[in-house]
């Protein structure tokens, strides 16, 4: 099976296409992999150099790919949108899968900011809200993400369970929110919830203070890869943050400033700790 998948490009390190194709890979996928831009580094970093692709640009490659076929296609999967026009591009993209594979996939994950705030252009936001989420059917946003969405704060895991049921609403089947903060209930662990249309879930990650970018792609691509090789949610969940913590103690033990993707690239296919998956209600 293929995916295409559209996201951010950089030079170094591991976020975006750098933390999904190498995974998706490694699970047995094709990747057709299109940049909406190319950075020296992520955001996260004090400095950066390159820039934002032109989205006609960005449309031509993809129109390219689909005249190679996308018979094989089984998913769109795209991160960082720059700007609302990407926003169209994606929704072409979507159509070109769709038109060759009716039951193709749409994972989103709807990036827009972190716990320090927006780090996209102004309209991102809405426009993520408004026309890309409707037509997703999983959707991974972080704490942050979750609480645009339903336009308020979220507190706990009952709070966020229920945000993510109002997501869910708003067309998604399946909402993963691959981040809670929660210190005040989980000071030494990462909440983590699920929902499809049979039920809810929740997992809770060790927390490791590894600044680092990338875990949210990381969780997003394994995720969808593992629901495409036919796993149920409680199970893609599971192997997704196993396989991720596992990257991330790697990171730690290493001492590195980006994800140790490469050198923990066996923990992608068989993670060496479990996580527990529990259903809630």
């Amino acid at each position: 099976m293929d995916i295409l998948t559209i996201q951010s490009h950089v030079a170094r390190g591991h976020v975006g296409l750098n933390a999904a194709v190498l995974p998706l890979q490694l699970l047995g996928f094709e990747v057709d992999a299109v940049p909406t831009v190319v950075f020296s580094n992520h955001l996260g970093w004090p400095e950066f150099k390159g820039k934002g692709l032109d989205p006609d640009w960005i449309s031509d490659v993809i129109d390219g790919v689909a005249y190679r076929g996308l018979g094989r296609c089984q998913c769109l999967l795209t991160g960082f949108i720059g700007g609302p026009e990407l926003g169209e591009v994606v929704l072409h993209a979507l159509d070109l899968v769709r038109a060759e594979n009716p039951d193709a996939l749409y994972a989103c994950d709807p990036v827009m900011g972190n716990e320090d705030g927006f780090f996209v252009k102004p309209g991102v936001p809405e426009y993520l809200r408004d026309h890309i989420v409707p037509h997703a059917d999983i959707l991974f946003p972080n704490h942050m993400e979750l609480e645009f969405l339903v336009g308020r704060k979220v507190r706990g895991v009952t709070q966020a369970l229920e945000a993510a049921r109002e997501v869910q609403a708003m067309g998604p089947k399946t909402v993963v929110v691959t981040s809670l903060e929660a210190r005040d209930d989980h000071p030494d662990d990462i909440p983590v919830i699920a929902i499809d249309q049979s039920g809810a879930w929740q997992a809770n990650v060790s927390r490791l203070e590894v600044p680092v970018d990338g875990a949210g792609d990381l969780i997003a691509a394994i995720y969808t890869a593992m629901t495409l090789k036919g796993s149920s949610t409680p199970d893609a969940l599971a192997h997704a943050l196993a396989a991720t913590h596992g990257v991330m103690r790697a990171t730690a033990s290493l001492g590195m400033e980006e994800m140790a993707l490469v050198a923990a690239q066996s923990e992608i296919v068989t993670p060496s700790e479990p996580v527990a998956i529990l259903p809630i209600t």
